[in-house]
C-alpha cells in the first residue's frame, strides 16, 4: 500500500516530529520575520534589500530542512503512547520502504543492514534468520540511525502498551546478545537527543520497560 494503514498517522506530524523540526523551525520563523522587516526597510533605505533578501533565504532553508526532519518513515495509530496517553486498544506501528510502501511491524525489533549487491540500505529484523522488512532509500549514515533509533523506541513503547509477554521478550534478548544488537542501536541517537526533552524520556520509559 502506498497510502499511510487506515487509521496510522505520520510519525512526523506528531510531537516527536514537531520536537524534531523544533529549532530549524524557530530560525525559519524569525528569518522571515526579520527578512519582512528589512525588505520593508528597504523602501526607504535599498542597504536593507540585501539583508532582507538573505534572511528570506535562510528562512526558506530552514523551513526545508524541518520539513526533511519531519520526513520520518513510520507512522502509529491512535493507540500508540506518541498520540494518546490512554490506549483503548492495540498499539501498533507502520514502516514505509523506499518505494513508499507501507508494512505494519510484527514482534521484532529493527537493525540495518546493507545489501551486498546493490548497497541499499536494508531494514531487517533483530534475530535470526534477519529477515528483510523493508529496504529504505539511500541517505546519510546519521539520519539512517536517526530512523532506525526513533522506530525501534516506537516499538518499545508499543509492546509496554500491549503488555508485551515478558518470556518471548526475553528470549529475544538471549537470541540478539551475541551481536550486541541493542548496545549497538541506541548510543549515538540517544546522545544527539537533548536532555529532559520528550524523546529522551519516551527513550528512557522504552527501554525501562524492556
Amino acid at each position: 500500500m502506498t497510502e499511510v494503514p487506515r487509521g496510522f498517522l505520520l510519525l512526523g506530524s506528531t510531537e516527536v516530529g514537531e520536537e524534531l523540526a523544533r529549532t530549524t523551525t524557530v530560525v525559519a520563523y524569525v528569518s522571515a520575520g526579520l527578512g519582512v522587516l528589512s525588505m520593508l526597510m528597504g523602501l526607504s533605505s535599498s542597504v536593507m534589500l540585501v539583508p532582507g533578501l538573505m534572511a528570506l533565504l535562510v528562512a526558506a532553508l530552514a523551513r526545508w530542512r524541518a520539513q526533511r526532519l519531519r520526513d520520518i518513515p513510520f507512522a502509529v495509530n491512535a493507540n500508540h503512547p506518541w498520540v494518546l496517553d490512554e490506549a483503548m486498544g492495540k498499539a501498533e506501528v507502520a514502516i514505509r520502504s523506499s518505494e513508499m510502501h507501507w508494512t505494519v511491524l510484527g514482534d521484532h525489533r529493527l537493525k540495518l543492514h546493507e545489501d551486498p549487491l546493490l548497497g541499499d540500505p536494508l531494514v531487517v529484523e533483530d534475530q535470526e534468520p534477519w529477515g528483510t522488512v523493508v529496504r529504505w532509500p539511500q541517505a546519510a549514515e546519521a539520519r539512517l540511525q536517526r530512523w532506525l533509533a526513533i522506530g525501534n523506541t516506537a516499538l518499545a513503547l508499543r509492546d509496554a502498551v500491549n503488555g508485551h509477554d515478558e518470556e518471548s521478550e526475553e528470549q529475544r534478548r538471549r537470541a540478539a546478545e551475541d551481536t550486541d544488537l541493542l548496545e549497538r542501536a541506541w548510543p549515538e541517537e540517544e546522545d544527539a537527543l537533548e536532555e529532559g526533552s520528550a524523546l529522551s524520556r519516551w527513550l528512557e520509559t522504552a527501554r525501562g520497560s524492556e
